[in-house]
């Protein structure tokens, strides 16, 4: 019997249907798929046997040729999983690790100077330390947020600080602060980034902060 061992990745919804293909090199007669830490640690999830499927829940099924088809996907779908072809001549086991992305209907991003505006400007006394707040509300946990000084991230731990707060299971709220001098007009965008997708979904704000101008009121003598 051969057996090979591959490893994959995948990135489901929650709340939507996720169809995981099983990565095998070739056509098997049959299929298996389980879950858990390690293949002696892990619990049958489905299968598709000589044309038979089974699964322990209605939400999961297995197709002829080996994708596992997960209905209404929920954060504890999230973990790994193995997937086994089986024929006559030959196995091939494989690891599959499912990544959830939580569904975020109340997310929050604002600045707290901006209050609930996604972009605005402030004038300020540039020559003096100013801290700006981002937050993120109904955050995924797998959420952080990036300070850009236009198109370039501002990495320095010293000017930023982030802070995690646990709402709920699926929800945290992340505050971020940066501290700095700028002695020049700039703007900053804040942006909600997702570690599982590496995508930002469009989650950002702006604020632009520059000098307040002299006073430009006019007067007209008679």
């Amino acid at each position: 019997v051969k057996a090979e061992t591959l490893i994959a990745s995948v990135l489901a919804l929650e709340g939507d249907s996720a169809e995981i293909v099983c990565p095998t090199i070739e056509k098997y007669d049959s299929y298996f798929w389980r879950k858990g830490d390690s293949i002696e640690d892990s619990t049958a999830v489905a299968s598709f046997v000589y044309g038979v499927p089974r699964a322990i829940s209605e939400n999961y099924a297995v197709t002829a040729d080996g994708t596992l088809c997960i209905q209404n996907v929920t954060l504890k779908d999230e973990g790994n999983y193995f997937c086994r072809g089986v024929s006559l001549k030959t196995s091939c086991t494989t690891n599959i690790i499912v990544n959830v992305q939580a569904s975020l209907p109340n997310f929050e991003l604002s600045i707290d100077q901006c209050g609930n505006e996604s972009s605005c400007l402030r004038y300020i006394d540039l020559s003096k330390p100013i801290a700006l707040i981002c937050r993120a509300k109904n955050a995924s946990p797998s959420m952080m947020l990036k300070w850009f000084n236009g198109s370039r991230e501002i990495e320095s731990s010293l000017a930023v600080v982030n802070r995690y707060q646990k709402d709920a299971p699926s929800s945290t709220t992340i505050i971020s602060t940066i501290k700095a001098v700028y002695r020049t007009p700039i703007s900053l965008t804040c942006q909600a980034v997702d570690t599982k997708s590496r995508t930002d979904g469009g989650r950002l704000v702006n604020i632009r902060l520059e000098q307040p101008g002299e006073d430009t009121n006019c007067s007209f003598e008679q």
